[in-house]
């Protein structure tokens, strides 16, 4: 039975690079020129809020252009004049390496002093230094801290994120049923990460009894807004009919969403819808193309059906190379492919044998996934 894998901790920030605003947090007022005058006459008179805003302008080339070092010029003085906000953004700056040289040490330093002031956003981006060890000793304690400081503020990445401290027992004692109270409270603020680790929850029975429906149900608000496992698990969910009648045409809609965003696992679950004609028309060179996304990526289910296909010449040229490559490489994870491959190597020369394993020894795999590879993902300043 598929068992989604929780998310791994640190994931909102470490790896999608997202600081959000606090709930409570207002609209940001836009400037005009005559605004922007009077903020700057206040900033250069010394008013550390001024400061930050006129930092937050350059940053966004808000009235004046964008201008990233004069942005960090004015964030320094604020924060040095002990504005939270402001530095809680200098050490987003420093963090991105925007507008000066990335410190880690120094994101953290900053977040730190902002996080003691309350500011959530700050606990939380300190939390997740703290829980991954990035430019710091990993120290789970101060991370749950920072977590759970944050989330009692209401922020929801870190109601997930202290969720699956409990869940995983990671830092603290495991607590499914916390785990649950903390995912939900994400979820219903609208987190996709949350939504997505929720429905795990119903999924697994973990924390709480098993209800595929509650599960489809979470896993679709978080499909609905682009999170690409989600996509993929409620494909499987249509695919399969668990939770929600089951429909092989939503199935491959689903599917094909996650599987556009890099996603190996719902690339290889299209590749066989299309060889089977459920849910779209029976097309074997779409299969073949789907099974090669995932296989490039490592996917071991993928590089046993795209060496079949080459095996038999189905949507692909018979390729005997191609086949026994493919075969090899499954090995690195999967079950012993020995009789698949001596079979294959009595249809070969020994030269043609030679190059196969020549470049299954030389491949390495390809990440296209953008969920897990957007470190990139602009942070949200605070005014």
């Amino acid at each position: 039975m598929y068992r989604p894998w929780l998310h791994m901790m640190g994931l909102v920030f470490v790896l999608a690079g997202v600081l959000t605003l606090r709930a409570d947090e207002k609209p940001n007022t836009r400037l005009d020129a005559r605004s922007f005058a009077e903020l700057l006459r206040k900033a250069q008179s010394g008013d550390h809020r001024a400061q930050n805003r006129i930092g937050l302008a350059f940053s966004r080339g808000e009235v004046v252009g964008l201008n990233m070092s004069e942005a960090v010029h004015w964030f320094l003085k604020a924060a040095t004049a002990g504005d939270p906000h402001a530095q809680h953004n200098l050490g987003v700056m420093f963090y991105r390496g925007t507008g000066v040289d990335r410190n880690l040490a120094e994101a953290l330093m900053w977040f730190e002093k902002a996080a003691t002031k309350g500011v959530p956003e700050a606990q939380f981006n300190a939390g997740c230094f703290y829980e991954s060890g990035m430019g710091v000793p990993q120290n789970l304690g101060r991370a749950l801290d920072l977590f759970h400081d944050a989330a009692s503020q209401g922020l929801a990445a870190a109601q997930n994120n202290l969720g699956k401290m409990y869940a995983t027992g990671k830092g603290v004692a495991r607590d499914p049923v916390t785990a649950m109270q903390w995912f939900t409270k994400s979820a219903k603020q609208g987190n996709p990460v949350g939504e997505f680790d929720l429905a795990a929850m119903f999924w697994n029975g973990a924390g709480v009894s098993e209800d595929r429906s509650k599960a489809a149900y979470w896993f679709e608000q978080a499909a609905q807004q682009g999170h690409a496992s989600a996509q993929l698990m409620l494909g499987l969910a249509y695919r399969d009919g668990l939770g929600i009648p089951q429909d092989y045409q939503a199935a491959a809609r689903w599917l094909l969403k996650s599987a556009e965003q890099g996603d190996s696992d719902a690339q290889n679950k299209l590749g066989a819808l299309y060889l089977q004609g459920l849910g779209v028309p029976v097309d074997a060179a779409q299969a073949a193309d789907w099974f090669s996304k995932a296989a490039k990526q490592g996917n071991v289910h993928a590089q046993v059906n795209l060496a079949k296909l080459y095996k038999a010449g189905l949507g692909v040229p018979l390729d005997f190379i191609e086949a026994y490559q493919w075969y090899r490489l499954s090995e690195r994870s999967s079950a012993d492919q020995s009789a698949q491959l001596r079979e294959l190597a009595d249809k070969m020369s020994s030269d043609q044998v030679d190059d196969a394993e020549r470049i299954a020894a030389q491949w390495h795999p390809e990440h296209e996934s953008s969920e897990v590879q957007s470190m990139g993902a602009g942070a949200d300043l605070l005014e």
